[in-house]
Protein backbone atom coordinates (compact mmCIF):
# COMPACT_ATOMS: atom_id res chain seq x y z
CA UNK A 1 0.00 0.00 0.00
CA UNK A 2 3.12 2.23 0.96
CA UNK A 3 4.82 2.09 -2.65
CA UNK A 4 1.51 2.20 -4.39
CA UNK A 5 0.83 5.92 -2.56
CA UNK A 6 4.56 6.96 -3.36
CA UNK A 7 4.48 5.98 -6.89
CA UNK A 8 0.77 7.97 -7.23
CA UNK A 9 2.77 10.70 -5.15
CA UNK A 10 5.27 10.96 -7.65
CA UNK A 11 2.92 10.66 -10.96
CA UNK A 12 1.51 13.67 -9.66
CA UNK A 13 4.52 15.82 -9.06
CA UNK A 14 5.50 14.45 -12.33
CA UNK A 15 2.01 15.25 -14.34
CA UNK A 16 -0.03 18.46 -12.53
CA UNK A 17 -2.20 18.15 -14.81
CA UNK A 18 -3.32 14.50 -14.22
CA UNK A 19 -5.96 15.44 -12.12
CA UNK A 20 -8.36 18.07 -11.48
CA UNK A 21 -8.42 21.58 -8.94
CA UNK A 22 -11.38 22.26 -7.75
CA UNK A 23 -12.79 25.41 -6.79
CA UNK A 24 -15.57 26.31 -5.37
CA UNK A 25 -17.27 29.69 -6.26
CA UNK A 26 -20.97 31.02 -5.38
CA UNK A 27 -23.02 33.99 -5.54
CA UNK A 28 -25.55 35.79 -3.04
CA UNK A 29 -27.85 38.77 -3.10
CA UNK A 30 -27.57 39.55 0.63
CA UNK A 31 -30.54 42.11 0.10
CA UNK A 32 -29.68 46.13 0.69
CA UNK A 33 -27.48 44.36 2.99
CA UNK A 34 -25.48 47.69 5.31
CA UNK A 35 -22.07 47.47 7.25
CA UNK A 36 -23.12 47.65 11.43
CA UNK A 37 -22.34 50.88 11.08
CA UNK A 38 -23.86 52.23 8.13
CA UNK A 39 -27.13 49.77 9.88
CA UNK A 40 -27.04 52.54 13.05
CA UNK A 41 -27.81 55.39 11.02
CA UNK A 42 -30.33 54.07 8.76
CA UNK A 43 -32.09 52.72 12.07
CA UNK A 44 -31.84 56.12 13.28
CA UNK A 45 -33.60 57.54 10.50
CA UNK A 46 -36.07 55.29 10.00
CA UNK A 47 -37.03 55.05 13.97
CA UNK A 48 -37.35 59.07 13.56
CA UNK A 49 -41.04 60.78 13.18
CA UNK A 50 -42.33 61.96 9.49
CA UNK A 51 -45.13 64.44 8.89
CA UNK A 52 -46.30 65.04 5.32
CA UNK A 53 -45.63 68.28 3.86
CA UNK A 54 -48.46 69.72 1.51
CA UNK A 55 -46.16 72.28 -0.16
CA UNK A 56 -43.23 69.73 -1.01
CA UNK A 57 -45.65 66.66 -1.22
CA UNK A 58 -42.40 64.92 0.60
CA UNK A 59 -42.68 63.27 3.77
CA UNK A 60 -40.01 64.99 5.77
CA UNK A 61 -38.58 64.27 9.29
CA UNK A 62 -40.02 66.34 12.43
CA UNK A 63 -40.44 66.31 16.30
CA UNK A 64 -43.82 64.44 15.77
CA UNK A 65 -45.41 61.95 13.53
CA UNK A 66 -45.23 58.89 11.57
CA UNK A 67 -41.63 56.70 12.09
CA UNK A 68 -40.34 55.91 8.87
CA UNK A 69 -41.32 52.58 9.40
CA UNK A 70 -44.87 53.21 9.32
CA UNK A 71 -44.96 55.46 6.48
CA UNK A 72 -47.51 54.25 3.58
CA UNK A 73 -46.58 52.69 0.84
CA UNK A 74 -43.59 51.96 2.02
CA UNK A 75 -40.56 52.04 -0.59
CA UNK A 76 -42.62 54.26 -2.86
CA UNK A 77 -44.00 56.82 -0.31
CA UNK A 78 -42.20 59.94 -0.89
CA UNK A 79 -39.73 60.77 1.43
CA UNK A 80 -36.82 63.33 1.69
CA UNK A 81 -34.00 61.00 1.64
CA UNK A 82 -32.62 59.27 -1.81
CA UNK A 83 -32.93 55.20 -1.61
CA UNK A 84 -30.27 55.14 -3.88
CA UNK A 85 -28.01 56.30 -1.17
CA UNK A 86 -29.95 55.02 1.83
CA UNK A 87 -32.21 51.86 1.70
CA UNK A 88 -35.86 52.59 2.11
CA UNK A 89 -37.25 51.29 5.73
CA UNK A 90 -38.94 48.81 4.03
CA UNK A 91 -36.42 46.31 3.95
CA UNK A 92 -37.55 43.88 6.25
CA UNK A 93 -40.85 42.48 5.97
CA UNK A 94 -42.80 39.19 7.58
CA UNK A 95 -44.30 37.09 5.83
CA UNK A 96 -47.91 39.27 5.28
CA UNK A 97 -45.26 41.78 3.96
CA UNK A 98 -45.85 43.88 6.82
CA UNK A 99 -42.79 46.35 6.95
CA UNK A 100 -40.76 45.43 10.62
CA UNK A 101 -39.25 47.61 12.83
CA UNK A 102 -35.40 47.18 13.14
CA UNK A 103 -33.06 47.07 15.93
CA UNK A 104 -29.23 47.60 16.37
CA UNK A 105 -29.25 44.65 18.09
CA UNK A 106 -31.19 42.54 15.59
CA UNK A 107 -29.20 43.65 13.35
CA UNK A 108 -26.10 42.55 14.90
CA UNK A 109 -27.63 39.07 15.63
CA UNK A 110 -28.26 39.07 12.08
CA UNK A 111 -25.12 39.34 10.87
CA UNK A 112 -23.94 36.94 12.97
CA UNK A 113 -25.86 34.50 12.08
CA UNK A 114 -25.04 35.17 8.44
CA UNK A 115 -21.55 34.77 9.58
CA UNK A 116 -21.94 31.05 10.63
CA UNK A 117 -23.86 30.75 7.71
CA UNK A 118 -21.29 31.65 5.39
CA UNK A 119 -19.44 29.21 7.01
CA UNK A 120 -20.82 25.96 7.69
CA UNK A 121 -23.30 25.74 4.45
CA UNK A 122 -21.33 27.78 1.69
CA UNK A 123 -17.71 27.85 2.48
CA UNK A 124 -16.91 29.79 -0.71
CA UNK A 125 -13.23 29.58 -2.33
CA UNK A 126 -14.64 32.80 -4.44
CA UNK A 127 -18.13 34.67 -3.45
CA UNK A 128 -19.48 37.35 -5.54
CA UNK A 129 -22.03 39.35 -3.63
CA UNK A 130 -25.14 42.20 -4.76
CA UNK A 131 -26.85 44.48 -2.59
CA UNK A 132 -23.75 45.27 -0.24
CA UNK A 133 -23.07 49.12 0.49
CA UNK A 134 -19.38 48.10 0.31
CA UNK A 135 -16.30 46.47 1.42
CA UNK A 136 -16.97 46.74 5.76
CA UNK A 137 -20.69 45.10 4.91
CA UNK A 138 -18.98 42.18 3.20
CA UNK A 139 -15.89 42.02 5.87
CA UNK A 140 -18.55 42.45 9.15
CA UNK A 141 -20.25 39.02 7.93
CA UNK A 142 -17.34 37.31 6.70
CA UNK A 143 -15.46 34.59 8.77
CA UNK A 144 -12.91 35.01 11.48
CA UNK A 145 -13.62 38.64 11.26
CA UNK A 146 -12.50 38.11 7.20
CA UNK A 147 -9.30 37.56 8.15
CA UNK A 148 -9.05 34.39 5.73
CA UNK A 149 -10.18 36.38 2.92
CA UNK A 150 -9.02 39.50 0.86
CA UNK A 151 -12.38 41.70 -0.30
CA UNK A 152 -13.27 44.16 -3.33
CA UNK A 153 -15.76 46.22 -3.95
CA UNK A 154 -17.02 49.93 -4.87
CA UNK A 155 -18.34 53.13 -2.97
CA UNK A 156 -19.25 55.34 -6.20
CA UNK A 157 -22.68 54.53 -7.59
CA UNK A 158 -25.65 53.87 -5.39
CA UNK A 159 -26.03 51.76 -2.43
CA UNK A 160 -27.13 48.32 -4.20
CA UNK A 161 -23.47 47.58 -4.96
CA UNK A 162 -21.54 44.90 -5.75
CA UNK A 163 -18.37 43.03 -3.98
CA UNK A 164 -16.06 39.78 -4.28
CA UNK A 165 -14.85 38.11 -1.44
CA UNK A 166 -12.10 34.94 -2.43
CA UNK A 167 -9.64 33.02 0.41
CA UNK A 168 -6.11 35.26 0.54
CA UNK A 169 -4.35 31.20 -0.66
CA UNK A 170 -4.80 32.98 -4.17
CA UNK A 171 -3.20 36.22 -3.49
CA UNK A 172 -3.63 39.87 -4.51
CA UNK A 173 -6.32 40.37 -7.29
CA UNK A 174 -4.32 41.10 -10.38
CA UNK A 175 -7.58 43.41 -11.59
CA UNK A 176 -10.70 44.18 -9.50
CA UNK A 177 -12.59 47.03 -11.77
CA UNK A 178 -16.25 48.33 -11.96
CA UNK A 179 -17.42 47.09 -15.81
CA UNK A 180 -19.46 50.92 -15.89
CA UNK A 181 -21.18 49.93 -19.31
CA UNK A 182 -23.18 48.18 -17.57
CA UNK A 183 -24.50 50.61 -15.77
CA UNK A 184 -25.53 52.75 -19.17
CA UNK A 185 -23.76 55.54 -18.02
CA UNK A 186 -23.44 57.01 -21.63
CA UNK A 187 -27.88 56.99 -22.30
CA UNK A 188 -29.21 57.54 -19.27
CA UNK A 189 -28.54 60.47 -16.76
CA UNK A 190 -26.96 60.13 -13.67
CA UNK A 191 -29.95 59.37 -11.53
CA UNK A 192 -31.68 56.71 -13.45
CA UNK A 193 -28.59 55.04 -14.02
CA UNK A 194 -28.56 51.17 -12.89
CA UNK A 195 -26.02 49.18 -11.27
CA UNK A 196 -22.64 48.36 -12.97
CA UNK A 197 -20.80 45.09 -13.01
CA UNK A 198 -17.97 44.35 -11.19
CA UNK A 199 -15.05 42.32 -12.87
CA UNK A 200 -12.60 40.60 -10.93
CA UNK A 201 -9.16 38.67 -12.51
CA UNK A 202 -7.06 36.01 -10.21
CA UNK A 203 -4.18 34.13 -10.73
CA UNK A 204 -5.25 30.20 -9.62
CA UNK A 205 -2.63 27.31 -9.75
CA UNK A 206 -0.83 30.25 -11.97
CA UNK A 207 -3.22 30.61 -14.22
CA UNK A 208 -5.29 33.97 -15.21
CA UNK A 209 -9.29 33.50 -13.82
CA UNK A 210 -11.40 35.85 -14.26
CA UNK A 211 -15.03 36.61 -12.77
CA UNK A 212 -18.01 38.97 -13.34
CA UNK A 213 -20.25 39.73 -10.90
CA UNK A 214 -23.98 41.12 -12.43
CA UNK A 215 -26.84 42.65 -10.80
CA UNK A 216 -29.02 43.65 -14.37
CA UNK A 217 -32.08 45.37 -14.18
CA UNK A 218 -35.40 44.29 -12.21
CA UNK A 219 -38.88 44.09 -13.18
CA UNK A 220 -38.08 42.00 -16.68
CA UNK A 221 -38.01 38.34 -15.49
CA UNK A 222 -39.98 36.24 -17.85
CA UNK A 223 -41.26 35.76 -20.57
CA UNK A 224 -44.03 34.07 -19.45
CA UNK A 225 -44.55 37.10 -17.30
CA UNK A 226 -45.86 38.92 -20.61
CA UNK A 227 -45.70 36.91 -23.67
CA UNK A 228 -44.35 35.97 -26.23
CA UNK A 229 -41.52 38.94 -25.81
CA UNK A 230 -41.24 40.24 -22.59
CA UNK A 231 -37.92 41.15 -22.84
CA UNK A 232 -38.89 43.46 -25.76
CA UNK A 233 -40.17 45.96 -23.56
CA UNK A 234 -43.53 47.25 -26.10
CA UNK A 235 -44.64 49.01 -22.93
CA UNK A 236 -43.25 52.47 -23.40
CA UNK A 237 -39.96 53.72 -22.26
CA UNK A 238 -40.09 53.34 -18.63
CA UNK A 239 -40.17 49.65 -19.26
CA UNK A 240 -37.63 47.71 -17.18
CA UNK A 241 -37.31 45.46 -19.90
CA UNK A 242 -36.73 48.63 -22.22
CA UNK A 243 -33.46 49.04 -19.52
CA UNK A 244 -32.48 45.23 -19.41
CA UNK A 245 -32.72 45.31 -23.30
CA UNK A 246 -29.82 48.22 -23.65
CA UNK A 247 -27.77 46.19 -20.39
CA UNK A 248 -27.56 43.18 -23.23
CA UNK A 249 -24.91 44.77 -25.64
CA UNK A 250 -22.36 45.75 -22.38
CA UNK A 251 -22.69 42.62 -21.10
CA UNK A 252 -21.40 40.21 -24.24
CA UNK A 253 -18.51 42.99 -25.05
CA UNK A 254 -16.82 42.22 -21.54
CA UNK A 255 -17.86 38.12 -22.11
CA UNK A 256 -16.17 38.60 -25.63
CA UNK A 257 -13.10 41.06 -24.88
CA UNK A 258 -12.15 39.10 -21.15
CA UNK A 259 -12.29 35.81 -22.80
CA UNK A 260 -9.67 36.78 -25.52
CA UNK A 261 -6.29 35.84 -22.78
CA UNK A 262 -8.16 33.13 -20.48
CA UNK A 263 -11.17 30.52 -21.08
CA UNK A 264 -10.94 30.48 -17.14
CA UNK A 265 -14.09 33.01 -16.67
CA UNK A 266 -17.11 32.91 -14.89
CA UNK A 267 -20.14 34.98 -15.08
CA UNK A 268 -22.24 35.03 -11.82
CA UNK A 269 -24.46 37.09 -9.99
CA UNK A 270 -28.15 38.04 -9.86
CA UNK A 271 -29.43 38.14 -13.59
CA UNK A 272 -33.21 39.33 -12.40
CA UNK A 273 -34.22 37.54 -15.51
CA UNK A 274 -35.32 33.47 -15.76
CA UNK A 275 -33.27 32.28 -18.64
CA UNK A 276 -34.47 28.78 -18.48
CA UNK A 277 -37.83 29.82 -19.41
CA UNK A 278 -36.47 31.93 -22.04
CA UNK A 279 -34.43 28.30 -23.17
CA UNK A 280 -37.70 26.55 -22.83
CA UNK A 281 -39.70 29.44 -25.55
CA UNK A 282 -39.97 28.61 -28.67
CA UNK A 283 -38.99 31.03 -31.35
CA UNK A 284 -35.69 33.41 -32.71
CA UNK A 285 -32.93 34.85 -30.78
CA UNK A 286 -33.88 38.34 -31.68
CA UNK A 287 -37.09 39.97 -33.46
CA UNK A 288 -35.96 39.48 -36.47
CA UNK A 289 -34.73 36.37 -36.49
CA UNK A 290 -31.11 37.48 -37.41
CA UNK A 291 -27.64 35.79 -36.38
CA UNK A 292 -27.05 36.19 -32.70
CA UNK A 293 -23.03 36.01 -33.97
CA UNK A 294 -23.85 39.46 -36.54
CA UNK A 295 -23.80 42.43 -34.67
CA UNK A 296 -26.75 43.83 -32.80
CA UNK A 297 -28.69 46.15 -34.84
CA UNK A 298 -29.79 49.26 -33.26
CA UNK A 299 -33.43 48.64 -34.30
CA UNK A 300 -33.68 45.03 -33.23
CA UNK A 301 -35.06 43.70 -30.09
CA UNK A 302 -33.16 40.74 -28.07
CA UNK A 303 -35.84 37.93 -27.07
CA UNK A 304 -33.39 35.29 -25.83
CA UNK A 305 -30.63 37.44 -22.93
CA UNK A 306 -28.13 34.18 -22.88
CA UNK A 307 -28.32 33.04 -26.49
CA UNK A 308 -26.96 36.61 -27.27
CA UNK A 309 -24.58 37.50 -25.45
CA UNK A 310 -23.24 33.71 -25.08
CA UNK A 311 -23.17 33.47 -28.64
CA UNK A 312 -19.81 32.21 -29.49
CA UNK A 313 -18.29 34.68 -31.28
CA UNK A 314 -15.59 35.08 -31.02
CA UNK A 315 -14.20 31.62 -31.36
CA UNK A 316 -13.34 30.96 -27.50
CA UNK A 317 -15.45 33.14 -25.91
CA UNK A 318 -18.80 30.57 -25.55
CA UNK A 319 -19.71 30.25 -21.76
CA UNK A 320 -21.80 27.40 -20.27
CA UNK A 321 -25.01 28.35 -18.10
CA UNK A 322 -24.65 25.78 -15.41
CA UNK A 323 -27.76 23.68 -14.61
CA UNK A 324 -29.55 24.54 -11.45
CA UNK A 325 -30.74 21.88 -8.87
CA UNK A 326 -32.43 22.71 -5.28
CA UNK A 327 -31.46 19.20 -3.56
CA UNK A 328 -33.10 19.78 -0.30
CA UNK A 329 -34.92 16.93 -0.92
CA UNK A 330 -36.86 15.10 -3.53
CA UNK A 331 -40.44 17.76 -3.50
CA UNK A 332 -37.51 20.66 -3.79
CA UNK A 333 -35.72 18.93 -6.58
CA UNK A 334 -38.62 18.20 -8.36
CA UNK A 335 -40.24 21.91 -7.99
CA UNK A 336 -37.01 23.27 -9.57
CA UNK A 337 -37.11 21.23 -12.62
CA UNK A 338 -40.49 21.88 -13.56
CA UNK A 339 -40.03 25.77 -12.79
CA UNK A 340 -37.80 25.96 -15.44
CA UNK A 341 -40.17 25.68 -18.40
CA UNK A 342 -42.72 26.97 -16.37
CA UNK A 343 -44.53 29.26 -13.71
CA UNK A 344 -46.16 27.48 -11.16
CA UNK A 345 -47.32 29.10 -8.06
CA UNK A 346 -48.02 26.12 -6.11
CA UNK A 347 -44.63 25.10 -6.91
CA UNK A 348 -42.96 28.43 -5.90
CA UNK A 349 -45.37 27.97 -2.80
CA UNK A 350 -43.48 25.12 -2.13
CA UNK A 351 -39.60 26.56 -2.19
CA UNK A 352 -40.76 29.09 -0.12
CA UNK A 353 -41.43 27.24 2.68
CA UNK A 354 -39.16 26.97 5.33
CA UNK A 355 -38.41 22.97 5.14
CA UNK A 356 -37.53 23.73 1.97
CA UNK A 357 -35.61 26.60 0.64
CA UNK A 358 -37.48 29.06 2.80
CA UNK A 359 -36.29 32.23 0.51
CA UNK A 360 -38.84 34.88 -1.19
CA UNK A 361 -37.11 34.58 -4.44
CA UNK A 362 -36.41 30.81 -4.49
CA UNK A 363 -35.48 30.37 -8.25
CA UNK A 364 -34.85 32.10 -11.37
CA UNK A 365 -32.69 34.75 -10.80
CA UNK A 366 -29.80 33.96 -9.68
CA UNK A 367 -27.22 31.95 -12.14
CA UNK A 368 -23.53 30.78 -12.91
CA UNK A 369 -21.75 30.51 -16.36
CA UNK A 370 -18.20 29.22 -17.01
CA UNK A 371 -15.43 29.10 -19.52
CA UNK A 372 -14.40 26.12 -21.42
CA UNK A 373 -11.28 26.17 -19.00
CA UNK A 374 -13.19 25.03 -16.11
CA UNK A 375 -15.72 22.22 -16.22
CA UNK A 376 -18.63 20.97 -13.60
CA UNK A 377 -19.99 17.57 -13.62
CA UNK A 378 -22.77 18.51 -11.08
CA UNK A 379 -25.36 21.28 -11.06
CA UNK A 380 -25.24 24.81 -9.53
CA UNK A 381 -26.96 24.51 -5.95
CA UNK A 382 -29.16 26.59 -4.11
CA UNK A 383 -28.18 26.91 -0.87
CA UNK A 384 -31.35 26.43 1.90
CA UNK A 385 -32.10 29.03 3.78
CA UNK A 386 -34.83 26.94 5.85
CA UNK A 387 -36.14 29.23 9.05
CA UNK A 388 -33.89 31.94 8.35
CA UNK A 389 -35.36 33.30 5.46
CA UNK A 390 -38.36 34.37 7.71
CA UNK A 391 -38.79 37.93 9.62
CA UNK A 392 -40.58 38.32 12.22
CA UNK A 393 -41.71 41.37 14.08
CA UNK A 394 -40.84 41.45 17.77
CA UNK A 395 -42.96 40.22 20.39
CA UNK A 396 -43.71 40.74 24.13
CA UNK A 397 -41.61 37.86 24.60
CA UNK A 398 -39.09 38.86 22.15
CA UNK A 399 -38.43 42.70 22.10
CA UNK A 400 -36.29 42.60 18.76
CA UNK A 401 -37.06 40.78 15.67
CA UNK A 402 -35.81 38.33 13.75
CA UNK A 403 -34.53 39.39 10.92
CA UNK A 404 -34.30 37.11 7.03
CA UNK A 405 -30.80 36.53 6.09
CA UNK A 406 -32.10 37.54 2.62
CA UNK A 407 -34.76 37.34 0.43
CA UNK A 408 -32.64 35.40 -2.29
CA UNK A 409 -30.75 31.29 -1.68
CA UNK A 410 -27.20 31.38 -2.17
CA UNK A 411 -26.46 29.43 -5.63
CA UNK A 412 -22.87 27.75 -5.63
CA UNK A 413 -21.01 25.98 -7.96
CA UNK A 414 -17.63 23.32 -7.44
CA UNK A 415 -15.93 23.71 -10.59
CA UNK A 416 -12.54 22.32 -11.81
CA UNK A 417 -9.61 22.29 -14.63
Amino acid sequence: MIRISTIFTILLLLCPDAYASELKVATWNLGWHLSKAEATTWIAKCSAPFQFNSATRLWEPAESGTPGWELPWGRNAPIAWNISVLPPCDVFKTPGFDTVSVTEAAYVKRSGQLTTFIESKIAPDVIAFQEVSAEQAVRDVLPNDGADYLVCSFGSHKVQRLAFAWKKEFGAAVECEVEDALSLSSSLAEKDRVRPGLALALTIDGKLTRFLDVHLKSGCVSPLDNPPDALEGNAGDDNPCIILQQQVVPLEKWIERKSSDTNRVVVLGDFNRNVWHETHEPGKTRTDGSDPKSELPSTVKVRKLIDEVNDGAPEGSKLTLLDEACPINTASDEACKRLKSAKMSDDEKLLKRSENLGCRNPVGLDHIMIGAGFSSPHPAEKVALGRQGRTLSASAEHPNPLLSLSDHCPLTAVVSD
